[in-house]
């Protein structure tokens, strides 16, 4: 995975969230670069979401401040962060799924209420809502303990679960819009569906780590 297959889809993704009206704000990611080498998207956002504070104050200052890269319909909250080497190559990334912790008002978003077909599955009152992060971050990798790849569930601090791969931005995309929004992803498949340029990621997992519950990701 390099620098130029990532922006080329990650723009690809933010197209495609605008077109169907999944992304209803959307602050395009930044590229800096300096002597330790690339980054796509800012870290704030990210860095603020491991702070040891109520989820609740994470989320508010994330989307009171902008750093989000995608808002969906609901308010959830979309981050990507990749950082690369100054050759181009992948050196690690964090991607944040924030949903609100509570729902829009009919008046700050009418089309949510509107739509049954739609959104019905994102609106119902049983479900609880946490952040979900895939972090790629090989230089602190601890056997068993802090895989090169994994997945965090909420706030807890040695959720770790073993990722086979680095994610692409369209993998964190498909991922989040099939599980949570699965309605509105079955409406526009036609168009997240799509043939996307390719970010080929490298098989990172361990063999101890194949022997825990993991998560594939081509």
């Amino acid at each position: 995975m390099n620098f130029d297959d990532v922006k080329l889809q990650l723009d690809t993704v933010l197209g495609r969230a605008i077109e169907t009206g999944v992304s209803v704000q959307q602050n395009f990611p930044k590229v800096s670069r300096d002597g330790g080498g690339i980054t796509l998207g800012t870290m704030a956002g990210s860095s603020i979401a491991l702070r040891n504070v109520v989820y609740k104050d994470i989320y508010t200052e994330i989307e009171s401040n902008e750093l989000f890269h995608i808002k969906l319909p609901d308010g959830g909250l979309l981050i990507f962060q990749y950082t690369f080497h100054t050759d181009g190559v992948l050196k690690k990334h964090r991607l944040g799924f924030f949903p609100s912790p509570t729902l829009p008002t009919l008046e700050e978003a009418p089309e949510l209420y509107r739509y049954d077909e739609l959104y019905g599955d994102i609106l119902s009152k049983q479900i609880v809502r946490f952040p979900i992060r895939f972090d790629f971050d090989p230089k602190n990798y601890r056997p068993r303990y802090h895989p090169h790849s994994h997945l965090t569930l909420g706030q807890f601090e040695n959720c770790r679960i073993p990722v086979t791969h680095a994610v692409s931005p369209n993998g964190f995309l498909l991922f989040v819009l099939r599980n949570f929004y699965h309605q509105l992803y079955i409406r526009h498949t036609n168009v997240f569906e799509k043939k996307i340029p390719l970010c080929m990621t490298a098989l990172c997992i361990t063999a101890n780590e194949r022997g825990l519950p993991h998560f594939g990701f081509a």
